[in-house]
């Protein structure tokens, strides 16, 4: 799955479970055998599934993110504020 963005359904095709599972697992919320856990968690290393921090962000109303607003970022003391927040 080279090259392409691998979703929750890419993994549970993959994996052979339904997509529920698949969140179970990446959530730790249980309700799986050991062995459909070690199965989920090898075809997301092996996809390299990420999960969406938009979307995460959308179903929780928390995004984590942070704004910054500077009266001008090409004054050198606004930009270094900005470079130095660590966020």
């Amino acid at each position: 799955m080279e090259g392409k963005k691998v979703s929750i359904v890419d993994v549970a095709r993959t994996a052979g479970v339904s997509t529920a599972t698949v969140s179970r697992v990446v959530n730790q919320l249980g309700g799986y055998s050991k062995e459909t856990e070690k199965k989920v968690l090898q075809t997301i290393k092996e996809c390299g599934f990420r999960p969406n921090v938009n979307a995460i962000g959308l179903r929780t109303r928390r995004s984590h993110s942070v704004g910054v607003i500077v009266p001008d970022i090409t004054n050198e003391f606004f930009a270094k504020i900005v470079r130095t927040l660590d966020i």
